[in-house]
């Protein structure tokens, strides 16, 4: 049984040139609980801008981390913003210096696709994967998505892969109708096939995600 049925909403909306993603580990449900609520409530105290266009919160199932995803119209927009803001802190799990160091993974859209899947998306798993270089970033992804990955799974909303700006990354932010269409995915041959069709690509390694469902959503200006 879901712990929430709230819909999501999907990137394929066109929300943003830019994505940051940010994931804290913060140890339980009442620090989650505690982190969730302040960062939803330092994003609404601030006067956002033109290029800001949605920021969505999360937290995931197993109470130990959040995550929050913000997407901008632009590099350019994201970098004012972040010269013209101290880090935020989240209270009783950071040090100021913790979120002066943990700055935001910036990630550019790439591929994906979306399934005519029956009901809407609640629950986002995101897992990531280090590449050696934005090459292997692209071939990581095409190997995915035009091989195991290419036919649809039941509950499988949408997949977005995402690549990091620095070329050392790919994020798969996908959309699942439930969390129990995402655990017998797991347990699917495509769910193997994809494994290894991933690790037989040189200079890609790892690929982890929790289920993460959505506290949060707000939207700016621009959205």
């Amino acid at each position: 049984m879901d712990v929430s049925t709230v819909p999501l909403p999907g990137m394929d909306q066109g929300d943003g040139d830019v994505v940051l993603i940010s994931r804290r580990f913060v140890g339980g449900r009442e620090q989650q609980k505690a982190a969730v609520n302040a960062v939803s409530a330092y994003w609404k105290s601030l006067p956002l801008p033109s290029g800001f266009r949605s920021m969505n919160c999360f937290e995931s199932v197993d109470g130990e981390n959040i995550m929050t995803v913000v997407q901008w119209d632009g590099e350019d927009s994201w970098d004012r913003f972040f010269r013209s803001h101290e880090p935020f802190m989240i209270p009783g799990v950071e040090t100021a210096d913790d979120a002066r160091r943990l700055r935001p993974e910036l990630y550019h859209r790439y591929r994906g696709k979306v399934a005519r899947e029956e009901g809407e998306a609640v629950c986002v798993v995101a897992p990531t994967f280090d590449v050696d270089g934005p090459e292997r970033q692209r071939r990581a992804v095409d190997t995915l998505l035009d091989g195991p990955l290419k036919g649809r799974f039941p509950g499988l909303r949408a997949m977005h892969f995402l690549l990091s700006g620095d070329g050392s990354r790919v994020l798969n932010y996908a959309e699942w109708t439930s969390q129990r269409a995402h655990e017998k995915f797991l347990r699917d041959e495509m769910s193997r096939d994809a494994f290894e069709a991933l690790h037989s690509v040189a200079g890609v390694r790892g690929l982890a995600g929790k289920r993460y469902l959505l506290h949060e959503r707000l939207t700016g200006p621009a959205d």
